[in-house]
């Protein structure tokens, strides 16, 4: 007796052309029992399966059981009837299994899920090592989303769960979504493997394979056996199957995957899935055809009908790719003289996607596909011009940070591959005929064909923030924060020079590498001209012919040149060698030791005997440098003022005070001093003048890289979420910020941006240097001291390092 639950499939599978072929077929074959019955058993399967996914899914268009039935029908239109019948029962009934498991990777087990949650427990246990394993691929997956789980850690900080566990969904979803072809051929090893057979022929692996080719490049569809031999004179051409299933689920694209009632019952928060639910919901029909592939939308909203127009333009590339491959599939059947002859339209006809209209037939609204577009010249010319990076010498600063990711990167790879490596970046500046060259040479991980394509070429597209890197550095465990995350820097480089020549070669694996590229660049706006190159390890080289004008260093002489290398790289984390047509010199992880706050000193900081100066170095809390820190004192203890003289004079029976005080003013020391002078009449009168002394200077560095600004900023030059380092009294600064700390910066990297990172990094630096102030002092000094801090300042970045030092929180 047939169960209910089948009549779901079974009643509604007799309808489909395709079905119907395969069952008068097996009418006349002796395994065609076997055929119908496995079919049924397998949709019967697939179709209860897919309803979990609306369970993780509920904010992406709907891949449930009558998406599996439409994309059966559309392979129908794709086919044609007179096709249809002319296939053998091997593909008929790959057709129908693969319409229905091919999204079955959307569905994962709740074990799965189950183990995927625990990436927010603070001690995660595992039953199995298959739960670890799915754990860890889906922590791997989140280390790529650095920008979502921050904003999860924020919205749990701040209270607001509810809203947390949506973006925790939401990241479950789109692991889903990422991860569903390979999950079907899993879920068919697990469940039907050996069982997907056509008489004694076991096709479960190609089946897999077809299922799993609908989510990857088109062109491997070609890979495919067109004559897979399944019996006695029976063939099936797999990627006819493929192609086929491929184009019938990118054109379900319709208002029955996005119910509207379904839309408005489900919590859907995401803006991107918003904006893919009103893209379906605007369809109301469609016309397939082999001449006409044709949608039809009533939209009532600009975006939604630009948002279907975008999805036809996809579908107009699948079906340029995928005629390609039907044209090569229609030259087997024919040398195979079977007679089918598949044909498709290369474009969406698109005459019927249109403006909703009222009842009068006015329009909502006018669509033109209008929206702001950027003047690539003048946007370049910004970018590159004074106005965000001030000084050409940024050009050699941006190669020398991409080149030490580029090897941290690769540093990290070769240590989880087991191999030895030295990183190493040389910077070279000679002459070359009559022109000057500034090179910049890494053995770093290097770059391919893709790498310039999706990031290298684009502005604004940097590979330090794809999830290509983060996936890498997760599947490294690497520790460190790239300096190059921004994406404009190499345009930095048309500042100083109109010639780029480049030569790179990316690395694979242990002993693999791409094909050597050399690129040469004639200017911000050329077409790169690409070539195959010669260098014969992984890294990268920038040649840049300087311009013969407006070059910084034409005027410098051999030596300046090298101190400017060395002031952008004060903290380098490996060996990098300068060269000139007559020095060289290298600078590595030990150079840092030779930059201490004593080479900050200026006039003012000359010796005063009311001043205690204190210096020391620390490399603690990922903060390595030097300090020395003024203390102003009075009989050997800290105070905040001194009256050094006091006065009074009578002049012509007038009493007058002169005095002299000395006193702390936050970054630097204040010297007043009252006097008189008689003016141009002979009058008496009183003057006040002042000085500063021991004034406040810092060098900070962020992550060997300098950052060219100034951590205590007059306030009447201080830029918007500009930071300042505002405490109560005047020190020398020299500091590297490393390891996995970081700071934001702007574009240009010549300024820290005020944020949660800037914080933290005061509160720790305030600590640091009240440790290393209080470890030089005995116990009673450091306390008096400690109380003028306190008293002195409001500063609640500062106060709460020293309440920190004291091994407890301000209230």
């Amino acid at each position: 007796m047939r169960d209910d639950w089948r009549e779901e499939t079974q009643l509604r599978i007799q309808n489909s052309k395709i079905y119907q072929s395969l069952k008068l077929k097996c009418k006349s074959e002796a395994a065609g029992d076997h055929v119908l019955s496995l079919v049924d058993d397998a949709i019967n399967y697939a179709y209860q399966r897919t309803k979990s996914i609306l369970r993780h899914m509920n904010e992406f268009t709907l891949h449930d059981g009558e998406h599996l039935f439409r994309v059966l029908k559309i392979m129908e239109d794709i086919l044609s009837e007179a096709n249809i019948n002319k296939l053998t029962t091997p593909e008929l009934m790959l057709l129908i299994l693969s319409a229905f498991f091919h999204d079955i990777g959307m569905a994962p087990s709740e074990k799965e899920v189950l183990a995927w949650k625990k990436v927010w427990d603070i001690s995660p246990e595992f039953k199995s090592d298959i739960e670890k394993d799915a754990y860890n691929k889906f922590k791997q997956f989140c280390s790529s989303k650095p920008e979502q789980l921050n904003q999860i850690d924020i919205l749990i900080a701040e209270g607001n769960s509810t809203l947390a566990d949506c973006l925790k969904s939401y990241l479950i979803s789109d692991f889903i979504r990422n991860t569903h072809a390979i999950r079907a051929k899993e879920i068919i090893q697990q469940d039907w493997n050996g069982k997907i057979k056509y008489r004694d022929t076991d096709l479960t692996v190609e089946f897999a394979e077809i299922c799993f080719s609908h989510n990857e490049d088109a062109l491997l569809i070609l890979n495919l056996d067109k004559s897979y031999l399944c019996g006695p004179e029976t063939y099936a051409c797999l990627p006819l199957v493929a192609v086929v299933l491929r184009l019938a689920d990118v054109l379900d694209f319709d208002a029955k995957r996005t119910p509207s009632i379904l839309f408005s019952h489900l919590a859907v928060k995401h803006p991107i899935s918003i904006k893919e639910w009103n893209k379906h919901r605007a369809i109301e029909a469609w016309t397939i055809k082999d001449t006409k592939i044709c949608f039809h939308a009533k939209c009532t909203h600009p975006a939604i009908e630009a948002s279907i127009h975008s999805f036809c333009d996809l579908i107009d590339n699948e079906l340029s790719v995928c005629n390609n491959i039907i044209s090569l599939i229609n030259e087997h059947y024919k040398s195979s003289q079977i007679g089918i002859s598949l044909r498709l339209p290369f474009k969406v006809n698109r005459e019927k996607i249109e403006t909703k209209k009222d009842i009068f037939g006015n329009p909502q609204y006018i669509y033109r596909k209008t929206e702001f577009n950027l003047s690539k010249r003048q946007v370049i010319d910004l970018l590159m011009g004074t106005k965000l990076y001030g000084d050409p010498e940024v050009a050699m600063r941006e190669l020398l940070q991409n080149s030490i990711d580029a090897c941290l990167l690769r540093g990290a790879l070769e240590k989880k591959w087991g191999n030895h490596y030295s990183p190493e970046i040389h910077v070279n500046y000679y002459k070359e005929n009559d022109d000057r060259i500034l090179e910049i040479i890494d053995n770093g991980i290097g770059m391919d064909q893709e790498i310039i394509d999706n990031y290298y070429s684009k502005v604004g597209s940097s590979f330090y923030n794809s999830g290509e890197f983060y996936d890498l550095r997760s599947y490294t465990n690497a520790d460190f924060v790239p300096t190059s995350r921004f994406g404009i820097g190499i345009l930095s480089c048309f500042m100083v020079a109109d010639t780029l020549i480049v030569d790179t070669r990316k690395i694979y694996g242990p002993h693999e590498s791409s094909a050597p590229l050399n690129i040469v660049i004639e200017g911000q706006e050329s077409i790169f001209w690409i070539k195959q190159g010669e260098r014969k390890i992984p890294g990268t080289s920038t040649k840049l012919i300087l311009r013969k004008k407006k070059n910084p260093w034409e005027n410098m002489t051999e030596d300046k040149f090298v101190e400017s290398v060395e002031a952008v790289i004060p903290n380098p984390p490996f060996k990098i060698f300068i060269k000139t047509n007559s020095q060289e010199k290298i600078r590595d992880e030990h150079s840092f030791r030779e930059i201490t706050a004593s080479s900050l000193r200026d006039y003012s900081w000359n010796k005063n005997e009311n001043v205690k100066e204190i210096e020391f170095n620390f490399n603690q809390e990922g903060l390595v440098g030097s300090a020395i820190v003024a203390i102003l004192e009075k009989g050997k203890k800290p105070v905040m003022s001194i009256d050094m003289t006091s006065k009074e004079v009578y002049v012509e029976g007038e009493e007058y005070r002169l005095n002299k005080t000395i006193g702390l003013g936050g970054k630097y020391v204040k010297l007043t001093s009252k006097s008189l002078e008689v003016n141009e009449s002979g009058k008496i009168k009183e003057s006040e003048s002042s000085r500063q002394l021991f004034n406040s200077r810092s060098r900070i560095s962020l992550h060997g890289i300098e950052v060219p600004c100034n951590l205590f900023p007059d306030d009447w030059n201080m830029q918007r979420n500009q930071v300042k380092l505002d405490w109560p009294f005047p020190i020398l600064l020299v500091v590297d910020v490393n390891g996995k700390r970081d700071l934001d910066l702007n574009s240009s990297r010549t300024q820290i941006i005020i944020s949660d990172k800037w914080i933290k990094f005061e509160e720790d630096l305030s600590f640091v240097i009240c440790s290393g102030i209080s470890k030089l002092m005995n116990k009673c000094y450091w306390e008096s001291f400690k109380t003028l801090l306190c008293d002195n300042t409001k500063n609640e970045n500062f106060l709460n390092g020293l309440a920190k030092l004291a091994g407890k929180k301000r209230d």
